[in-house]
C-alpha cells in the first residue's frame, strides 16, 4: 500500500522547557507542569525569551505554516490543511473536537472545522467553543488562492458577540517567486479607524533547490516615520544530506545600525544521519561571548522502538549543566509514534519522576484520529486526564480508470488530482512520460516501463499539467491537477 503522508495539525506540542506549549490553530495558551516555579528570575526570563522565539520558529517551519515542495512553491499546505493519501482514496480533515479533564472525566471544550473548495483547499477554518450547551464563535480565517491554487491571501477574524458578527484581526499575503525561490510574506492589522489593514511586517524568506529554508529577513513598519525597519534575521545551514547543522538568530540594533547576535541552535549527526544531539547557545553582549542555554542529547535503545532525548539546563552559579527533562518517545510497529512520556530530574533524590504522557490513537490506514495528554498525579499514583483532541475525516474515492480490457483505451494518470506520486494506467509497452505546464513547457520526461512503478510529482508547482505518453503504438494525451 502506497502512503503520502501529510498530517493535519490542529495543536503543534513544543518542548523546549518545563512546560508544554500549545499553539492551538484558534488559540494560544501555556500549560505549564505541575508543580512550576511561578517565581521566574531574570536569567530564567532571557531563556523563555529564547524559548519563545524558538517556537515561533519551529511552528512557522515545522508546523508549515508555508511549504515548499523541491523547490516549487507550494502555500496549500497552511496549519490544519492536511490530506492523506492511501492507495485509492484519501482522508480529508473536517473537524477537530477538543475535550479537557473535569472531575476525571472528559468534558467537550472546544472544535475546529473546515470547508474546501473543489481542488481541496481549504477555503474556510472555523473555532468554536462550547459553552453552556451551544456551541458559540471565536475564530474564523479565510483563504483566497491563485489561478494555480497557491494561496495568495489568509484573513482572519474574531467573533463580536455584543455586535452578533464577524471582524477583522489580521491578514497575511504571500507573493511568490518560483524562479528564484523567493516568498515574500507580508501581515497587516485591521484598525476600525480609519477602517483599513495597516502593515506590520514583512518577511522575505529564501529556500534552497531542495525545498529548504535557507534564512528569512524580518522587518517592522514604522508607521510614524513612514519606513520599513530591520528586525530579526534567520539562516539555516545544512549538510551535504540535507539535515539541518546550525540556525543562528541575529536582531538588528536601530542605533547602531547594525546586527547583533542573538542565539544559536547547533546540531550534531552520527555515522547513519540520525541526530544525537543538539544545543541553543546565547550571545552576552556585555561579555561579548556565548554562552551556554541548553542541551539535548538524543539516544536510540537497542532492541526497542524508542528515541530518548535528555534535556539539561546550563547552571550559572554552578558553571554546570543540571538535567532537567527526559523525553522517551516510544513507536508502535509501523514506525508511527505511540506515545510521549516525559519525567523531570529530582535532585533531592537523584532520580527521574513521571510527570507527563502523551498518547496517539491511529486507524487501520495509520491516521491519526486521536491524541491525549495526561499529567501525573502524586497522590493517585498514576496519570490524570488533561487534554484530549479527537480527528475527523472525509473518506473520499479516488477514481483508479484502469481497463485492461482495452490496452489501446485512454490513457490516465491517478490518483487526479495529486499529491506526491502518480501511476500510470493502460500501460502495455516501454513508453516515455513527458509532462507539460498548461504554456506548453516541458517540465518533466521519464522512460515508464512499469506501470506500478510510481511517479514522483513532488517537485512540480500546483497547477493543471498535460501528459503524454509515447511508444510505438502512439501518442496519447491526458490532463491532470497538481495539488
Amino acid at each position: 500500500m502506497t502512503k503520502v503522508a501529510i498530517y493535519c495539525l490542529n495543536e503543534i506540542f513544543f518542548t523546549f522547557d518545563a512546560k508544554k506549549m500549545v499553539i492551538n490553530y484558534n488559540y494560544f495558551r501555556f500549560i505549564p507542569y505541575q508543580g512550576m516555579e511561578t517565581t521566574i528570575n531574570n536569567t530564567m526570563k532571557r531563556i523563555l525569551s529564547i524559548v519563545a522565539t524558538l517556537v515561533a520558529w519551529e511552528g512557522f517551519i515545522w508546523s508549515q505554516d508555508i511549504e515548499l515542495i523541491a523547490g516549487s512553491m507550494d502555500l496549500n499546505n497552511l496549519e490544519g490543511q492536511r490530506v492523506e493519501v492511501v492507495d485509492s482514496f484519501y482522508y480529508r480533515l473536517d473537524s477537530v473536537y477538543t475535550y479537557v479533564s473535569t472531575g476525571g472525566q472528559w468534558v467537550l471544550d472546544s472544535k475546529s472545522s473546515y470547508k474546501y473548495d473543489a481542488y481541496n483547499n481549504i477555503q474556510d477554518y472555523l473555532f468554536q467553543f462550547y459553552e453552556g450547551g451551544l456551541w458559540k464563535n471565536g475564530k474564523r480565517v479565510i483563504y483566497s488562492y491563485a489561478q494555480n491554487n497557491t494561496v495568495l491571501q489568509t484573513q482572519t477574524m474574531k467573533w463580536n458577540s455584543q455586535k452578533s458578527d464577524w471582524e477583522f484581526v489580521w491578514q497575511k499575503s504571500y507573493q511568490q517567486d518560483v524562479n528564484s525561490t523567493m516568498l515574500v510574506v507580508m501581515y497587516s492589522e485591521w484598525e476600525n479607524t480609519p477602517g483599513r489593514w495597516v502593515d506590520k511586517w514583512q518577511q522575505v524568506q529564501n529556500y534552497n533547490q531542495d525545498g529548504k529554508l535557507t534564512g528569512y529577513n524580518t522587518r517592522n513598519w514604522i508607521q510614524d516615520e513612514n519606513r520599513w525597519v530591520d528586525y530579526w534575521n534567520y539562516n539555516c545551514l545544512y549538510d551535504e544530506n540535507g539535515n539541518l547543522l546550525e540556525l543562528t538568530n541575529k536582531s538588528f540594533d536601530v542605533s547602531q545600525n547594525k546586527w547583533d547576535d542573538e542565539w544559536d541552535i547547533i546540531y550534531e549527526y552520527d555515522a547513519s544521519g540520525k541526530l544525537y544531539q543538539h544545543q541553543i547557545i546565547d550571545w552576552n553582549k556585555e561579555d561579548q561571548a556565548w554562552n551556554n542555554v541548553r542541551s539535548f542529547s538524543v539516544s536510540y535503545p537497542e532492541g526497542s522502538e524508542e528515541i530518548v532525548e535528555i534535556r539539561k539546563d546550563w547552571n550559572i552559579e554552578k558553571d554546570d549543566w543540571d538535567l532537567s527533562v527526559r523525553h522517551s518517545q516510544v513507536l508502535d510497529d509501523e514506525g508511527r509514534v505511540a506515545n510521549d512520556v516525559y519525567e523531570k530530574w529530582n535532585d533531592t533524590y537523584a532520580s527521574w519522576e513521571n510527570n507527563r504522557k502523551d498518547t496517539y490513537a491511529y486507524n487501520e490506514d495509520g491516521i491519526k484520529v486521536e491524541e491525549a495528554t495526561f499529567y501525573w498525579d502524586k497522590s493517585l499514583n498514576d496519570y490524570k486526564n488533561h487534554l484530549k483532541s479527537v480527528y475527523y475525516y472525509s473518506v473520499i474515492a479516488i477514481d483508479k480508470p484502469i481497463d485492461p480490457e482495452y490496452p489501446n483505451g485512454d490513457f490516465y494518470l491517478y490518483p487526479n488530482p495529486a499529491v506526491d506520486y502518480v501511476y500510470i494506467s493502460n500501460l502495455y509497452e516501454e513508453s516515455v512520460l513527458t509532462i507539460y505546464t498548461s504554456d506548453g513547457q516541458a517540465v518533466m520526461q521519464k522512460k515508464i516501463v512499469n506501470a506500478n512503478a510510481p511517479v514522483n510529482v513532488s517537485g512540480l508547482a500546483k497547477g493543471v499539467y498535460i501528459a503524454t505518453l509515447k511508444s510505438e503504438s502512439g501518442i496519447k494525451t491526458t490532463k491532470f491537477l497538481k495539488k
